[in-house]
């Protein structure tokens, strides 16, 4: 079977279906349903909504054993998986399924892997390690909101083909947040230095009287910093001891919530909410408190900071290189070569920190927003 075409994956596999743990390497001569199959072990751990690579046994008879399949698993149920390629839409038997794996964007320009991807496949990526609890799709913009809690997790990100025309679409995110007693606020990204007006969603959002950084120095231009795992300076034995928790505690949170105003349930939530994440803390030897944080989003391929932050009283002692020195052990030791962050242009300090370290610009966004808002 070279996998099907269809078109209504929703009506076919309603439900993800529970998997079970112990999975045979063979259903050959076994009395297990047909769910424990070494197709269904290993397309358990692929995520929906990511990019994933599929291995397909062929009918007997083919020219070829097997053919791979690459795109954006979309759905699964206990029978069939449901993947959009650039061709079509396909439904594969889990069964039949060889070797699969999620796999990064796909490389658009040439360069090391950081630099390969473009701004609008590198921004949905930034979007799945910062996930609004309240979210939804137009097209493929991404529409989020979460109380308030961050701009990037209550703005449309405006990338691709919203399936509208413009100003509908413009027309369709303002009563979406008007639904949620929320401002509408718009994530515009551009490649460095980009003019709002230069893109037709920009543009259209200007003649409605949105203003590009919303009255907010710190939002009008943000950089997208990126740079390889192995560019950043290793850990010494001076280092101070970092710790990676792949739960968020009640004390990393409490310290998180020094460095900004946090949203009760809501902070947590949109912390958690990405496939992975690791919380990287530093503690004072003499007071035991943590003096230094961030969180790791964990994708294929690729790292994502969020987050770093120091106590004023430790600053300039390392701290923040060395998190940042651990963050990119953590990622050089599980396949994921590139790193990303954001920080607003209007943070010289902080850019100058970054470049420091290796990291270069990527791209910009800007948000944007009425006066009024």
């Amino acid at each position: 079977m070279t996998g099907d075409p269809t078109q209504d994956p929703a009506a076919e596999t309603p439900d993800e279906g529970s998997l079970p743990v112990d999975v045979p390497t063979s259903d050959e001569g076994s009395d297990r349903p047909a769910t424990d199959t070494a197709g269904h072990l290993l397309t358990a751990g692929l995520t929906i909504g990511n990019r994933v690579v599929v291995r397909y046994r062929l009918e007997d008879g083919s020219q070829a054993r097997a053919t791979d399949f690459i795109g954006e698993l979309v759905a699964r149920n206990d029978d069939f998986l449901i993947v959009d390629t650039k061709k079509q839409r396909v439904k594969l038997i889990r069964a039949d399924v060889i070797a699969a794996k999620d796999v990064p964007p796909p490389a658009s320009r040439p360069g090391p892997a950081h630099e390969r991807v473009g701004a609008d496949d590198l921004e949905v990526l930034m979007a799945k390690g910062w996930v609004a609890p309240d979210r939804a799709g137009l097209g493929d913009w991404v529409l989020r909101s979460a109380g308030g809690f961050t701009g990037r997790a209550n703005s449309a990100l405006v990338v691709g083909d919203p399936s509208l025309p413009i100003d509908k679409a413009i027309d369709y995110v303002e009563r979406w947040y008007a639904e949620r007693d929320a401002a509408p606020l718009f994530q515009l990204p551009g490649e460095p230095g980009f003019a709002v007006a230069d893109v037709p969603a920009g543009a259209a959002l200007l003649e409605r009287g949105y203003v590009a950084g919303g009255g907010r120095a710190d939002w009008d231009k943000v950089l997208v910093m990126t740079g390889l795992a192995s560019a950043v300076p290793a850990l010494t034995t001076e280092s101070a001891p970092v710790t990676a928790d792949a739960k968020l505690s009640p004390e990393w949170l409490m310290t998180y919530g020094r460095s900004r105003s946090v949203v009760p349930g809501v902070t947590e939530a949109v912390l958690t909410g990405s496939d992975g994440q690791l919380f990287l803390s530093v503690r004072d030897e003499t007071t035991r408190q943590l003096v230094g944080i961030a969180r790791l989003a964990i994708h294929p391929g690729w790292a994502g900071l969020f987050g770093l932050w120091v106590d004023p009283a430790h600053r300039r002692r390392g701290i923040a290189s060395t998190i940042v020195s651990a963050a990119a052990m953590v990622a050089r030791e599980n396949a994921m070569p590139a790193i990303y962050l954001q920080v607003s242009s209007a943070n010289t300090d902080g850019v100058a920190f970054w470049q420091s370290l290796g990291f270069g610009v990527h791209h910009d966004y800007t948000y944007l927003a009425r006066p009024s808002a």
